[in-house]
């Protein structure tokens, strides 16, 4: 399989399977922070450290604005917040993972800290992105993310969450993968 073939296998690979795991917790109630609970941020977090920062990036895309408009009938929210932020959060996740890597950073440790940064940069697109369509569109359900101080506090609670519960998930993958022989750390 040429390189090509192989990075669009695995943006489809990764993007479906972001897109159903999303889909699982996609209707826990999350109070007035419409914002999803996502444990399933670990998929891309995998992706980002797996292969290239590109193939993260695209496959969180792709996945969030299936499972976004599977969710909520609609691609408006997600083309102004969750798709951009996806796109971008994972793409600097990867990209700071290599970079840490390349200075001898442990890989635990370069996991964790890339997973802060790239979770930090979606956040901001997250809550930019809910409140521009707060006070241009006035859309419905959207009403407190006219405040830009609630946008960033709901947006950084429930991205930063999973975080947790993600990078364990993510630890144990990488550590199977990597003891079967399938990658190096």
């Amino acid at each position: 399989m040429g390189a090509k073939s192989r990075a669009v296998a695995l943006v489809a690979i990764f993007a479906s399977l972001y897109a159903v795991t999303s889909l699982a917790t996609a209707y826990l109630p999350t109070g007035p922070f419409f914002i999803q609970f996502r444990p399933a941020i670990a998929v891309p977090m995998v992706a980002a450290v797996i292969s290239s920062p590109l193939i993260a990036g695209l496959s969180a895309a792709i996945g969030t604005f299936t499972a976004s408009i599977v969710r909520y009938g609609t691609p408006i929210y997600t083309m102004f917040s969750g798709t951009p932020a996806n796109f971008l959060g994972f793409y600097v996740m990867g990209y700071s993972y290599r970079v840490l890597r390349r200075r001898n950073v442990h890989w635990m440790k370069a996991l964790i800290i890339s997973s802060l940064i790239g979770l930090v940069v979606g956040s901001i697109i997250i809550a930019l992105g809910l409140w521009f369509l707060a006070v241009t569109l006035l859309a419905s359900g959207l009403e407190k993310f006219a405040s830009l101080e609630f946008a960033i506090i709901a947006s950084f609670l429930l991205v930063l969450a999973p975080a947790p519960i993600a990078l364990i998930l993510v630890i144990g993958i990488l550590k199977v993968l990597r003891d079967q022989g399938k990658i190096t750390l």
